[in-house]
């Protein structure tokens, strides 16, 4: 099996998914330790047609890359989670069906994992699409170096907000023991912090991550459809997120662990409410 594996989860993108592929196929050039993968959530407009045409003219790395339908949607959590669980490399990256990654952004994310075992989160600076299709530099930064992993962790529930991270190519060891089931609101938050108690964050300046985003309306669709952590939602949060923590805790002493979670709670109830009952 190759070495890095990327998933890219597709539902009705047609208007931007060929972009997003031609940025990912063209890591190829100078990372063939790599497979790609595709998976079209039941798109109902002509999402699959296009890809298909970007994948014909790729012939040559048929081999490497797969492309599967769903015939229906089945939600964004079980296309992302099919999508990772369809390979065994080292080292996963999801891409967003209308992002994209600049050059050498696998083979730099690569290098880097390799080299600094302390590292287990590698991304590119952060480029904005923006809804007319211009690309902005809008930097956001994270120092995610500490070198205790409690301190990595808390801090990050104390601070994420935009979290375009959640795309960096990462250890697959570092998800061994997540419990999946507990499908909440925002869980991005939670893999990027457990991906930080597995080690530090690493935001290289020599390329880029370019997600796209949409008009202000789009959000707000989502946020009032509970897909983002709110005042009114927040309970499965709360509960995913100090579940996943205790569990990343348990060879510490139950009193240590148990301080843990106090400070997380705090940090969560401080940001996101009191627990909405």
């Amino acid at each position: 099996m190759p070495r890095v594996a990327i998933g890219i989860p597709v539902f009705n993108e047609e208007k931007y998914v060929a972009k997003t592929l031609s940025s990912v196929l063209s890591q190829f050039e100078d990372c063939t330790d790599l497979e790609v993968l595709i998976q079209d959530n039941g798109s109902e407009d002509h999402s699959v047609q296009a890809i298909e045409k970007v994948l014909d003219s790729y012939s040559g790395l048929s081999s490497a890359i797969r492309f599967s339908k769903q015939s229906n949607n089945r939600g964004a959590n079980y296309n992302h989670w099919k999508l990772y669980d369809e390979t065994d490399s080292d080292y996963f990256l999801w891409v967003g069906g209308h992002d994209q990654i600049s050059k050498r952004y696998v083979s730099s994310g690569l290098k880097t994992l390799e080299e600094f075992h302390d590292v287990s989160m590698f991304c590119g600076k952060h480029q904005a699409i923006r809804s007319d299709g211009q690309v902005l530099d809008k930097p956001v930064e994270y120092h995610f170096i500490q070198e205790n992993p409690a301190d990595r962790y808390l801090r990050s529930i104390a601070s994420l907000t935009n979290c375009y991270i959640f795309h960096s190519m990462f250890r697959r060891s570092s998800l061994e023991g997540f419990n999946r089931e507990k499908i909440c609101p925002s869980g991005d938050h939670i893999l990027i912090s457990r991906w930080l108690w597995a080690g530090h964050l690493f935001q290289s300046r020599e390329c880029s991550y370019i997600r796209r985003y949409f008009d202000s309306d789009d959000r707000d669709k989502k946020n009032q459809s509970g897909s983002y952590a709110n005042r009114r939602n927040n309970v499965q949060f709360f509960d995913a997120y100090l579940t996943d923590l205790d569990n990343l805790a348990s060879g510490l002493p139950s009193h240590v662990r148990e301080i843990l979670i106090r400070q997380a709670s705090e940090i969560l109830v401080k940001r996101f409410g009191v627990p909405h009952v």
